[in-house]
């Protein structure tokens, strides 16, 4: 599986290992404790190498499908929601940061919203779009770590 983290680098290795997962994480602006990421990350290394293979990045992104299924969707429609202020369907920088804050409990600077509006905005009009929020395999993965998934 191929993750961008946060220093650009691409982990085409073979595998995620944990502290690629975390950089990951941290470059959609999320963060997350140790124990949390560690706990998703054990539950989907199967083989307990230390890193997600192929094979168990497959078995991760049909667990995030189905709990996209089961209510994962949701929770991500009233977490867009709720970071939303204006109602507009389209995330600003100070709704992210803002929202991010919210979410993790922790503060979140302007460069990271960036890093992360960058990251996410297809289009390339500046904010991010619900589709666009949603379709995010790591925003998946950050509500999947969330509702402990």
């Amino acid at each position: 599986a191929v993750v961008s983290t946060q220093s650009g680098h691409y982990a085409g290795d073979g595998g995620i290992s944990l502290p690629e997962l975390k950089e990951a994480m941290a470059g959609v602006g999320v963060k997350f404790s140790e124990d949390e990421v560690a706990k998703f990350f054990k539950k989907y290394d199967a083989d307990g190498n230390g890193e997600i293979d192929f094979n168990e990045f497959i078995a991760l992104s049909v667990a995030l499908n189905d709990q996209a299924m089961s209510g994962s969707e949701q929770a991500m429609a009233h977490l867009f929601s709720n970071m939303d202020a204006d109602g507009n369907r389209s995330l600003s920088h100070k709704e992210i940061r803002a929202g991010i804050a919210a979410y993790t409990g922790k503060p979140v600077d302007d460069e990271e919203v960036t890093k992360l509006i960058n990251q996410l905005d297809i289009d390339g009009d500046g904010e991010v779009s619900y589709e666009e929020f949603s379709n995010n395999v790591l925003t998946k993965i950050a509500v999947a770590i969330k509702n402990d998934v």
